[in-house]
């Protein structure tokens, strides 16, 4: 955060191609330590497709990283489009972070945005994928929210009957079943989550398969994220979770953790 939103198109692309150029020096020198999802110039969009080339076909990332929102406008937003599609085209690996949303900056709750609105803003991008349309054209990217997915399970209800329940979007095709099955399609990381009550609501919405381990390091580290997990757990299902859902989207992992074994 905060990404490179703010900065002009030029120059916004080229902040990106060197941080993603840099990023891939380290990942070449880290014995196989590191891995990368590159940097995007969103909300450009021409210089965010440029990058997306550049990225994955010259650097060999292994995804790209969004924010859960660019200047007011979500992933499902329909300028945002050509690049959804290019993704799903690819097969692409998509990690999210929220960021402060443009709607909520200046709320004076003397509660910092990471606390509430950042959960928060991770929901409403889940939302627009989904109503947008966005999720089911583009079903290929393997999309991974933070934080157990924000407010998403606390708001479960409100996808799968109430709004599902309103004429425009039954005309648009949208049903509990649908919605759910998208929700069950994403992939959802353990950060600021490892803990009993999130991860008993994300388990009743999604199943293991699709929960990838997170830490938010360096507001938490990976010891207190383990030590949760266990609790929680058990040893088949921490394996998944640690390592072996995120190999079954990004093979490619799983060959450099043999390799160095």
């Amino acid at each position: 955060m905060p990404a490179v939103s703010f900065l002009p198109a030029a120059e916004a692309a080229r902040v990106a191609r060197e941080s993603n150029e840099w990023t891939r020096k380290l990942v070449d020198s880290s014995n196989g330590r590191f891995r990368m999802f590159a940097l995007l110039p969103m909300p450009r969009v021409d210089e965010t497709l440029r990058e997306i080339a550049y990225a994955l076909d010259v650097l060999k990332a292994d995804g790209v990283a969004f924010m859960t929102s660019y200047q007011g406008r979500y992933l499902g937003d329909k300028s945002f489009a050509p690049v959804m599609d290019e993704l799903h085209r690819r097969k692409v690996t998509a990690y999210t972070h929220p960021d402060n949303p443009a709607c909520c900056e200046n709320i004076a709750s003397g509660v910092p945005p990471v606390i509430i609105e950042y959960g928060t803003d991770t929901t409403r991008t889940i939302a627009s994928l989904i109503f947008s349309g966005t999720a089911q054209r583009c079903p290929d990217i393997n999309f991974i929210f933070s934080h157990a997915g924000g407010t998403i399970a606390a708001l479960s209800d409100r996808f799968l009957v109430q709004i599902v329940s309103m004429p425009n979007y039954q005309q648009r095709g949208f049903t509990s079943e649908r919605v759910l099955r998208e929700l069950r399609s994403f992939y959802y990381d353990t950060a600021q989550t490892a803990n009993p009550m999130a991860m008993a609501a994300l388990t009743r919405l999604v199943p293991v398969s699709q929960i990838v381990f997170g830490s938010d390091y360096p507001y938490r580290h990976s010891d207190d994220h383990v030590a949760g997990l266990s609790k929680i757990f058990n040893d088949d299902e921490r394996r998944a979770i640690d390592s072996g859902n995120a190999h079954r989207i990004m093979p490619q992992l799983k060959q450099i953790t043999i390799a160095r074994n």
